[in-house]
């Protein structure tokens, strides 16, 4: 239809009004409503249709309004308001969309804004007959809560069950996966899992079909060491059914090949089988094994060098890249280590992975968890003391991050450009090892505290006019920030692999796949983790874990009205919990190794004729390089959301201007619904607390942000 007849038929539908008929008028401005939301994309206008229509006028298509109406505030990110529409929807106005309500509003309570009681009460409210596919999404998403967030294997298993094939194929396959997945990880009962992975066909769903014949192939690869039975199962699925799945397969069958049957041409077909398009990481991983394959049993390293070439940096594994570099570079350089092969193995590539095994251990132990005790049976009434963290910046950045109907979204600058010249280098230096600028892997990040109304930080932070303490402190609460430390790693740059199967360690790996409605969110990045910085003298080895300073802790304790005492106690739990002195004992000794380990690869002789060395092993230890930070600002207690990519990662932002030149970021996310408080320097003006009071008055009437003005005497 093209503009000119939606112009005509937009007039047409305008001129009908109530006096046609109630449900005539609720149809038209529906279809108004419909037109400027997914053809105009004029969201306002499209409201407006849809705010139009009463139940009086036609209770199912009121119905339908308030669930689109629902779903925009839910893009928006306005989940209040998003609950709100799915809240006035009953299930007299159309049992169907009633259930699709309670589904939305059960998925809010669970993902966005955790009220698990909630969200169970809402997916219950959904029977079969108000719709079966809707029905059997909400019984799933029981089956998770009572797996995964509130452990009760004997409900999950229930719920599962209740979903039959002639509900919703798709569905009925995803519940007899998720019934495997918990014998298979949980109950190590794997008789039965082996029972539920393959009562699922092809014709419920070709993807988690392929997903569940992977997972066979595990069971009987690792556990009943069939391996001709493993076979047959990563040979079922093909490309069609999930290319990820199909590429993950061909590795594992290449390195059955390979390791197992001595077969290197099946494995060299395996491996090639896999193209990039089917999975990044797969692929990446196949090319690194089919460079050893040529290099180290076929002597031939102008081949190897070809597939070495195609591997990309990532954190989990970067011993692979960093080695391939070496080696590479070894190759250019015609060293003997080339034909003594064996040397290279068991001593430089041997260190190199120790040492990105240790790098990647320490960034875990480094990890803001949110939930120091790790238990769901912890005291709810005692509230987690890293729950908020806060970001101090300019009232300008704030208005940015808040303005209007497209606000700004929160930035991580690169790290090259910091303000402080040893950012990033206190543990390169100290491994006498240096970064290079050229480099084309960058890191960007993004600073945060654990103390939120600090004078110190509101000097040094925010400040406007020359005049300090004049900034703000946002405390963002911990849904703003993702608990996979792999997701620190850019996906265009990820190579998750090594010399095992991939799915070896973690059967989950394999996703789980729902066919519910999903509302897409349009931020840039991934949900990023926060990492505590540990602070560290290079001269003395003294070290410290980032937390939260005693009198930050009273400060938000006495303003919710606590006793000394209780403080006290409360105090005592968080420090027992971060344990500090036992993980600073344990990266102690991992750091140690880490330098001799170093010093044995820069003092190699044959090494030191690589021209680039120190670059490429500073890569070794670049996911931990930017959170270690000089023990000489350890009062500033931060911690850090990093994102490490390759330079030319579209996700980076590029200067619209000249003056801009020097201030490379990526996007992440929106910010307002994730904030709790914001904290006002003790010399901010007044215009921005009342421009903020009446902006959260007049968006947000729902929610509670607290504007707190810091009482801080400032000299």
């Amino acid at each position: 239809m093209g503009n000119n007849d939606i112009d005509a038929l937009i007039e047409e539908l305008r001129q009908i009004t109530r006096n046609d008929g109630n449900k005539t008028y609720a149809h038209a401005q529906f279809e108004l409503g419909l037109i400027y939301d997914n053809v105009k994309y004029n969201y306002d206008q499209a409201e407006a249709y849809y705010l139009n229509i009463t139940r009086e006028d036609c209770s199912e298509v009121y119905a339908n309004a308030q669930l689109n109406l629902g779903y925009y505030y839910y893009r928006k990110d306005n989940f209040e308001k998003a609950e709100l529409y799915f809240s006035n929807i009953i299930r007299e106005d159309s049992p169907k969309i009633y259930a699709e309500a309670q589904l939305q509003l059960g998925h809010l309570y669970s993902e966005i804004k955790p009220d698990y009681d909630k969200s169970e009460a809402y997916y219950l409210s959904i029977t079969r007959e108000d719709d079966p596919d809707i029905f059997t999404s909400a019984q799933l998403n029981l089956g998770f809560f009572y797996t995964y967030i509130k452990p009760d294997y004997t409900k999950a298993e229930a719920f599962y069950l209740n979903i039959t094939r002639e509900d919703s194929p798709s569905i009925y396959a995803n519940s007899q996966f998720s019934l495997a997945l918990l014998y298979d990880d949980i109950k190590h009962d794997y008789d039965k899992a082996e029972v539920y992975y393959s009562n699922i066909t092809r014709e419920d769903s070709p993807s988690i079909y392929a997903k569940s014949q992977f997972s066979l192939a595990r069971l009987y690869d690792y556990i009943k060491h069939d391996y001709d039975k493993a076979e047959a199962c990563w040979i079922n699925i093909i490309r069609e059914d999930c290319p990820e799945a199909y590429a993950r397969a061909q590795f594992n069958l290449g390195f059955i090949y390979e390791y197992k049957k001595n077969n290197l041409v099946k494995a060299i077909e395996s491996y090639s089988n896999i193209l990039e398009s089917d999975y990044q990481e797969a692929y990446s991983k196949a090319q690194y094994q089919l460079a050893n394959i040529y290099f180290f049993h076929k002597n031939d390293s102008n081949k190897a060098r070809d597939y070495y070439n195609k591997i990309k940096y990532c954190s989990s594994t970067s011993y692979i890249y960093v080695s391939t570099r070496v080696i590479s570079e070894l190759i250019d350089t015609n060293s003997n280590l080339i034909s003594n092969k064996e040397d290279l193995k068991e001593s430089i590539l041997a260190n190199i992975k120790n040492i990105c095994t240790s790098v990647n251990d320490i960034k875990n132990r480094l990890l803001v968890s949110f939930n120091l005790n790790n238990s769901p049976d912890a005291d709810t009434e005692v509230k987690e003391p890293e729950r908020r963290i806060a970001h101090y910046t300019k009232p300008a950045v704030l208005f940015n991050l808040l303005k209007g109907k497209n606000p700004s979204k929160f930035r991580l600058n690169i790290v090259d450009f910091m303000n402080d010249p040893s950012e990033n280098q206190v543990l390169t230096n100290w491994l006498n090892i240096t970064n290079n600028s050229d480099n084309e892997i960058k890191s960007f990040l993004a600073s945060f505290s654990f103390n939120h109304n600090s004078l110190n930080q509101f000097r040094l932070y925010g400040n406007e006019d020359n005049i300090s303490g004049s900034g703000v402190s946002i405390a963002f609460n911990q849904n703003f920030f993702g608990l996979d430390t792999e997701r620190s790693i850019s996906n265009e740059i990820a190579l998750v692999g090594s010399i095992k199967p991939i799915i070896s360690t973690d059967n989950k790996q394999i996703k789980l796949e729902t066919e519910q409605t999903k509302i897409e969110s349009d931020d840039t990045l991934h949900p990023l983790p926060l990492y505590r910085c540990l602070y560290f003298d290079p001269k003395t080895e003294y070290m410290a874990l980032a937390k939260r300073n005693k009198q930050s802790f009273y400060l938000e304790m006495c303003g919710e009205k606590k006793e000394t005492a209780a403080i006290d106690d409360e105090w005592e739990r968080y420090i027992d919990a971060l344990n500090e002195e036992e993980k600073i004992k344990i990266i102690r000794k991992q750091l140690k190794e880490i330098k001799k380990l170093m010093e044995e690869l820069l003092e190699d002789a044959e090494l030191q004729k690589i021209p680039n060395l120190e670059q490429l092993l500073s890569l070794a230890v670049l996911p931990i390089s930017c959170l270690i930070k000089h023990a000489a600002f350890e009062d500033e207690d931060e911690c850090r959301m990093i994102y490490i990519t390759h330079i030319g990662d579209e996700n980076i932002v590029e200067p619209q201007d000249y003056q801009s030149a020097n201030s490379l970021y990526v996007e992440y996310t929106k910010v307002e619904n994730y904030i709790d408080n914001i904290y006002l320097g003790p010399q901010c003006k007044l215009p921005h607390k009342l421009w903020l009071q009446n902006h959260f008055k007049k968006k947000l009437p729902g929610k509670q942000i607290k504007l707190i003005k810091s009482e801080m005497p400032l000299r």
